[in-house]
């Protein structure tokens, strides 16, 4: 799922290389950017169940292949409403759709840590008409670098040019809500969709499944490469903080128990990794029964055992996308050129290219034959 970004015409400046559409690569690249509290999966199936294990969404990224001729028909239907509520950033650079996708979530979901770096450029562009908002992107330093630490190293230069009717071209849509409506917020367009107003009593992502399943209708059966990002809440810093919130609870109940006579079995004190601040009003203890005293201990020992889990399985995620990322970094050029050399050396690496050969050549005759 290597998105190759959209080129616009305004493009006004190289040096944006394309990346991945993938949960590692975006939740990292929004950690490098100073943005905390958040991570991102990918959305399979768009079940009910699959929305709400990862609640709250702040935001959707949606990757599709991009044709003028749907493009048009997007544009011909779309509502773009000004919203001065809404930081909306026009894309005006060759690739960088993805990363804007991310931060124009970023940058309008609530309870969201964007960081001093962020924020400060949030406050200085606000005010900003939208492709200015987006040439500051695209001009901003640490935005460029960090995006492009993800791209896979390229042994050579190639020459720019824009994408021709023979390449896939890909772009990256978002779709959040905001002030009690729907909005997509493409780059691609002069400001933000309005997709309607908000239904009472139903999530906001149960509204936008349709509208992305129609979208996804209009191509052709054979067109099967779309990706859906869901843009939530960091897992293991909510697991922690749950943690630090149930080990309060735990002294508390167990001073109450003790203070009936009861004898209380200590409990294994939190690592020091786990623990993170808290700032949830404690647990109300007045009224409670030696009884209920118990069953709310039980409680906290079971929802405890469930929040190590959950950080327990975060952070073997995180070192998978450690590696991952890493890999993706990597330029494995140098070790491929000495591997072909080495092959030919042995006088093995042109049979090697005549079985390719045959069987490139088989290939393209039976798919001919279709």
């Amino acid at each position: 799922r290597r998105a190759r970004g959209l080129r616009t015409s305004k493009s006004i400046m190289s040096g944006w290389s394309t990346i991945e559409s993938d949960p590692g690569v975006f939740t990292t690249l929004s950690y490098d950017m100073g943005i905390r509290g958040t991570q991102v999966e990918e959305i399979v199936t768009m079940d009910e169940m699959e929305f709400q294990n990862l609640a709250p969404v702040y935001g959707l990224i949606f990757l599709f292949k991009w044709t003028q001729e749907m493009a048009s028909m997007h544009k011909t239907s779309a509502l773009c409403v000004e919203n001065p509520n809404i930081y909306f950033a026009k894309q005006v650079i060759n690739n960088a759709c993805g990363t804007q996708a991310l931060l124009n979530i970023m940058m309008n979901a609530e309870g969201i840590s964007v960081g001093k770096e962020l924020e400060d450029f949030r406050s200085f562009t606000s005010d900003f008409p939208a492709d200015i908002k987006g040439e500051a992107m695209s001009n901003s330093e640490m935005m460029r670098t960090v995006h492009n630490s993800f791209a896979r190293p390229e042994q050579f230069e190639m020459d720019e040019r824009g994408a021709t009717k023979s390449d896939d071209v890909y772009h990256f849509t978002a779709y959040m809500p905001k002030d009690g409506k729907l909005w997509e917020l493409d780059g691609l367009q002069e400001a933000p969709i309005l997709l309607g107003d908000l239904v009472e009593g139903q999530e906001w992502w149960q509204q936008v499944k349709g509208i992305i399943q129609e979208r996804i209708e209009k191509y052709s059966a054979s067109e099967i490469r779309f990706n859906l990002l869901a843009v939530c809440r960091n897992k293991k810093e909510w697991a922690q903080r749950e943690m630090t919130r149930l080990s309060t609870n735990r002294e508390l109940i167990c001073a109450a128990l003790m203070s009936h006579g009861e004898d209380v079995e200590e409990d294994s004190e939190m690592a020091d990794d786990e623990a993170v601040e808290c700032d949830a009003a404690p647990i109300d203890l007045s009224g409670k029964s030696v009884d209920d005293l118990k069953a709310a201990l039980a409680g906290c020992k079971f929802e405890m055992s469930d929040c190590r889990q959950v950080v327990a399985e975060e952070k073997e995620r995180s070192d998978r996308y450690r590696v991952e990322n890493a890999r993706r970094k990597h330029n494995f050029i140098p070790f491929i050129i000495n591997l072909l050399r080495a092959l030919a050396a042995k006088g093995k690496l042109e049979p090697l290219v005549e079985a390719a050969t045959e069987r490139v050549a088989a290939k393209a005759k039976k798919e001919s034959a279709k």
